[in-house]
C-alpha cells in the first residue's frame, strides 16, 4: 500500500476517533446565571405543588423548600394567623400553635427534627383546654387526659409507646 493512501486511511480513522470520542463526552457547562435559573425554577415548582397540596388540605403545613430553615406563619383569609412555628432543614422544630380562625389559640405542641416530642396541648374555641398529653419520638405517651366543654376530665389513660397501660 502506497504511503499516501497509509496516511489517507490514517487521517481519516484519526477523525472518526475524534468525532466517536467527542460526541461521547457531553459535558455540559452551566454559567452562574444558568444555575440561578434552575434553582429559580425548581422553587417555583416547588411551591407550586405546596400551594396545589394546600388546596387539596387546607390544614397541612409544607415548608417553601425541602431545606428551608426559618420561621413559618400560614393565615386565613382574614389575615389572623393560622399556624406558626419554625422549620430547620425542611422539618418542623421547636413550638408549633395553631389557632382558630377567632384568634384563639388551637393547639400547641413541639417538634424535635420534624418528630413531635413533649407536651400537646388542644383547645376549645373558648380557651378550655380539650385534652392534653405527651409525645416521645413521633408517638404517643405518658397520661393523656381529655376534658369536656366545660372543664371536667372526661376520660384520661396512660399510653407507653402508644400503646394503651391498662388500669388497675
Amino acid at each position: 500500500m502506497p504511503l499516501k493512501e497509509k496516511s489517507k486511511i490514517l487521517g481519516l480513522t484519526y477523525a472518526l476517533f475524534i468525532t466517536v470520542f467527542s460526541s461521547c463526552v457531553n459535558e455540559t457547562v452551566m454559567t452562574e446565571a444558568q444555575k440561578r435559573e434552575n434553582d429559580s425554577l425548581r422553587k417555583v415548582k416547588q411551591r407550586e405543588y405546596s400551594d396545589s397540596m394546600k388546596r387539596a388540605n387546607p390544614l397541612l403545613i409544607m415548608p417553601p423548600d425541602s431545606e428551608y430553615t426559618g420561621e413559618y406563619i400560614d393565615k386565613y383569609p382574614t389575615g389572623i394567623v393560622k399556624f406558626k412555628g419554625m422549620f430547620r432543614f425542611g422539618q418542623r422544630h421547636g413550638d408549633w400553635f395553631s389557632f382558630y380562625p377567632n384568634g384563639m389559640k388551637w393547639s400547641e405542641l413541639t417538634f424535635d427534627n420534624g418528630l413531635k416530642q413533649g407536651k400537646n396541648v388542644a383547645y376549645y374555641q373558648d380557651g378550655k383546654i380539650r385534652y392534653e398529653g405527651y409525645y416521645k419520638n413521633d408517638i404517643q405517651d405518658s397520661v393523656w387526659i381529655y376534658y369536656d366543654s366545660i372543664g371536667r376530665v372526661a376520660d384520661s389513660f396512660t399510653l407507653n409507646n402508644g400503646k394503651v397501660v391498662p388500669k388497675n
